[in-house]
């Protein structure tokens, strides 16, 4: 099971965390995998491409599945509205990819 974790402040998501596989098909074959890769992955190309949203990579670890980014000026209030857009967008996506396949392969907890 892959579990995302959103860390909040204020409504505001500074940092989260995507951690293990989601095993829903064999590798190279799981969809659920490859669609939660997507939308963070995405997410993050676009926030860094299309906005002065700066973020820290904490880790990555394709192997293990792991993908932990901290975006630090959240955390003091400061955030690009173009990047909270993007960051809603990613969650809405993840919460219609757990509405698809279930909780047996994708857990989104918020904190």
């Amino acid at each position: 099971m892959t579990e995302v974790t959103f860390y909040q402040k204020d409504e505001h998501v500074y940092r989260f965390r995507v951690d293990g596989h989601a095993s829903f098909a064999e590798h190279g074959e799981d969809v659920v995998c490859a669609a939660i890769s997507m939308l963070t992955i995405n997410t993050l190309n676009a926030i860094e491409s299309y906005t002065d949203e700066p973020f820290k990579e904490i880790c990555i670890n394709q192997k293990e599945g792991v993908i932990d980014v901290e975006f630090p000026r959240r955390k003091t209030g400061e955030y690009a509205p173009e990047a909270e857009l993007l960051i809603k967008s990613m969650i809405l996506g993840l919460e219609t990819v757990k509405e698809m396949y279930g909780e047996k392969y994708i857990n989104i907890l918020n904190k």
